[in-house]
């Protein structure tokens, strides 16, 4: 569950230390977001000599979050903390390796592909 101004980590190399998330894709009253949502978020801490720079503001979408997701069948995953692949256009990842588990219904999207070793 995820909501403004929530700092989270990216889960790719794209050189990004912290992020906050300002915005929520997909209604006007949207409070929280889950796994699979869209977000803009804002680079909070980068590496130095970054081409992605501090205060850049960049849409994301959300694979990993604290609060359990529950399945249709009745099982339910929970992660240990937030994370967000940071995105350019069209499903495009700003890095190239993720780092961790993701859930399946991330898995079902299109910019998986993007990803060599995530299955």
């Amino acid at each position: 569950m995820i909501k403004k101004f929530t700092y989270m980590e990216p889960a790719d190399n794209c050189g990004v230390w912290w992020v906050s998330v300002f915005h929520l894709y997909y209604g006007f009253n949207r409070k929280t977001a889950y796994t699979g949502n869209f977000v803009k978020v804002s680079v909070k801490r980068t590496k130095p000599d970054n081409w992605l720079k501090k205060k850049a503001k960049v849409k994301g979408i959300v694979i990993r979050t604290k609060k359990e997701f529950v399945k249709n069948d009745g099982s339910w995953i929970k992660f240990f903390e937030n994370s967000v692949v940071l995105l350019k256009k069209r499903l495009n990842t700003q890095g190239r390796i993720l780092e961790g588990p993701i859930n399946n219904c991330v898995k079902r999207r299109k910019f998986r592909n993007a990803f060599p070793g995530a299955m």
